[in-house]
């Protein structure tokens, strides 16, 4: 009896430890990538003459694969430190619709015509932050290298950056958004943000 009892003990052990474990970054980031692709391809007209759905979409499958907050703080940069709870929390989220919007935008308009090759993850068994690197193939036209920032938040691999030919679009933004913070004021930005008037574009 006590053998079967340390038996049990053990399989049980094993199955909350094989549980809890995180789902690898990159096949996080292939699995939305491929789940989204499927859904264009499936719903296309759909979502070209309905765009709230389309966002809708996008945002249950692709926002929780972001760590919005921490994105939040980053953009803003420094000015998250004087930013009250209720700045930080209205940024986050129309900063999160912008990005939506910009990204949903570009899937749309050419998910037909753009395939993904994901180079082999590298990173050490104890990394908290890794980088998953990829490759966008365009017909036509040249390879364009793309890498998925990610940081372990909880038991979950969460994006925090994206690269685009190793240019940081999270460094790109907050270069943009903070001066225009110094010139109107945080409340300023934020408003046209969520009426959608703001539209910060990456530099190349």
């Amino acid at each position: 009896m006590k053998k079967l009892i340390l038996l049990l003990s053990a399989a049980l052990m094993s199955m909350t430890a094989h549980a809890a474990a995180p789902k690898a970054p990159d096949q996080v980031a292939q699995d939305a990538t491929t789940q989204l692709l499927q859904l264009l391809t499936a719903n296309h007209v759909k979502y070209k003459a309905d765009s709230k759905l389309y966002y809708k979409t996008v945002n249950d499958v692709v926002v929780p694969l972001f760590d919005v907050p921490y994105i939040g703080r980053l953009v803003l940069g420094r000015n998250a430190k004087t930013a009250t709870d209720d700045q930080r929390t209205r940024f986050q989220n129309a900063f999160k619709d912008m990005l939506i919007r910009s990204y949903a935008n570009a899937m749309l308009d050419n998910f037909d015509s753009v395939k993904v090759s994901w180079q082999p993850l590298r990173m050490a068994a104890d990394a908290t932050d890794v980088t998953v690197s990829s490759t966008l193939l365009r017909t036509g036209k040249q390879p364009v290298p793309v890498g998925f920032a990610m940081r372990l938040n909880g038991t979950e691999w969460k994006i925090y950056d994206i690269t685009v030919e190793n240019i940081s679009l999270v460094i790109n933004f907050r270069s943009q958004i903070n001066e225009e913070i110094k010139k109107n004021g945080l409340d300023s930005v934020i408003t046209r943000m969520e009426s959608g008037e703001y539209s910060a574009k990456p530099k190349s």
